[in-house]
């Protein structure tokens, strides 16, 4: 908590630690912030967004247009609105409890819509297969007959929005990035900025081969770092 000054840092980890995990005031956030008190994974999410700071907003080059696919409980969110404010927003989220509750974290922000579906390579319905996992962890497939999960392509958010490119995709949504970088890319993944990706090959063998395939496909030039458990990109060619 050094970052925040012993003061402040000390305010902090008292709240964090309560049972009380309602209006959290997080220095540099304009709005409190919210959490799950019997949920674990929203402490581990809050840790990595603001104490492991590990998505660095100057990095970001003052982007207008921010998709944040797999939106958890909004912090990423959070963190991106407040250094960004005159952005629009799309937070993606296909848990109906996470979606809830980022609908509360971000209900204060304007140009901010919040979807509760999941992000695929088309428009289609999904189910979960691990009804059992943590809320941070929870796994999709397409089933149209028997999913209860709407989920929306990059492609119809772009159409439905008007938009003309994403200035920064933050994308962490379990395994399913694989579906997304293997079929339907080809107009939407040219007018990416900058993506911000979480790849999870332990969940679905082979995801970074086909998702470095279909990058370096699509992006003739491009700089990567990491940051975390997330590697940013900049696509150079935009």
């Amino acid at each position: 908590f050094n970052e925040f000054g012993f003061k402040e840092g000390y305010r902090l980890y008292k709240k964090l630690s309560s049972s009380d995990l309602d209006n959290i005031q997080v220095y540099g956030i304009k709005h409190p912030i919210s959490l799950r008190k019997n949920e674990k994974s929203d402490l581990e999410v809050f840790k990595q967004v603001f104490i492991e700071k590990q998505y660095m907003p100057y990095q970001y080059k003052n982007p207008k247009i921010i998709i944040d696919a797999g939106g958890n409980v909004g912090l990423f969110s959070v963190l991106m609105k407040n250094n960004f404010p005159d952005a629009k927003f799309i937070t993606i989220e296909p848990d109906y409890d996470n979606f809830l509750m980022a609908e509360k974290n971000l209900k204060n922000y304007s140009d901010v819509k919040v979807l509760n579906k999941g992000v695929w390579s088309k428009d289609v319905k999904l189910k979960i297969i691990n009804e059992d996992a943590s809320k941070w962890g929870i796994q999709v497939i397409e089933d149209n007959e028997n999913g209860k999960i709407e989920a929306i392509s990059i492609n119809t958010i772009i159409k439905e929005n008007n938009f003309d490119r994403i200035d920064l995709l933050k994308m962490d949504i379990e395994g399913s990035e694989k579906e997304v970088f293997s079929k339907n890319y080809e107009d939407w993944l040219p007018k990416v900025k900058i993506l911000v990706i979480e790849l999870h090959d332990s969940m679905q063998k082979d995801t970074s081969r086909i998702f470095f395939e279909t990058l370096n496909k699509t992006w003739p030039h491009y700089h990567l770092v990491v940051s975390g458990e997330n590697l940013v990109i900049e696509n150079l060619s935009i």
